[in-house]
């Protein structure tokens, strides 16, 4: 896949805006659920457009014996490398560098609508092949409900060429609810759910993600 937006990124990633310093709460709670019980030691984990890292962080500090991040940004990765002492890749995620059946968990929070829509199959179908049996995915997808990135051109299917700031000329795409459940089919078994929020002082304007757990 051809790196669409990655000079966007790299300048997005050179902004002190684009240090985001939490873990998203959902997150939170889905990894928690996964770990539940288990010999944190023994788990291994990576996160697929890792940004600034704030997700490897939070895994690293749950005690996973193994987190690994990855992005096409080599201003997210060196953003996140003077952050945290983790191992970190460039790589896209139609075209992971890793073993079958490496990772008991793969996070994708984020990163997978900020292509074309016709390339989540490829990047699903890579994702369950690093992926252990057993293993958890968890992720968001834009919605199409989302209002706020929907600025620019629309490309086709509910896929645009964002104008919105230091993002502009950027692809992403937004996904129906059958849509998701269609990406999701392949597993074994999924739940999803849905986040929104406004912007302040502007509540035209609405960010809305899917966000769910699959089980390969």
């Amino acid at each position: 896949m051809m790196h669409t937006g990655l000079q966007q990124w790299d300048t997005h990633y050179r902004k002190e805006k684009s240090l985001l310093a939490y873990p998203d709460e959902n997150f939170i709670r889905l990894a928690s659920s996964f770990l539940k019980g288990k010999d944190l030691k023994t788990i291994s984990a990576i996160d697929l457009g890792s940004g600034s890292g704030r997700h490897v962080i939070a895994l690293k500090e749950m005690g996973l014996g193994l987190v690994i991040g990855t992005d096409y940004s080599m201003e997210a990765l060196i953003q996140s490398a003077g952050r945290i002492n983790a191992p970190f890749a460039c790589a896209q995620n139609t075209a992971l560098p890793f073993r079958d059946a490496s990772f008991d968990l793969v996070v994708s929070w984020g990163s997978l609508h900020y292509c074309h829509k016709r390339y989540l199959p490829v990047m699903i179908g890579e994702i369950m092949r690093v992926l252990k049996n057993g293993g958890w995915h968890i992720g968001t997808l834009r919605s199409s409900r989302d209002t706020y990135l929907k600025k620019g051109t629309h490309l086709e299917n509910n896929v645009w060429r964002t104008g919105l700031g230091d993002l502009e000329g950027s692809v992403v795409s937004f996904f129906s609810e059958d849509e998701l459940k269609e990406a999701l089919s392949p597993y074994r078994e999924f739940a999803y759910g849905l986040m929104e929020r406004t912007i302040p002082g502007d509540m035209s304007s609405l960010i809305s993600h899917w966000y769910f757990r699959a089980v390969r």
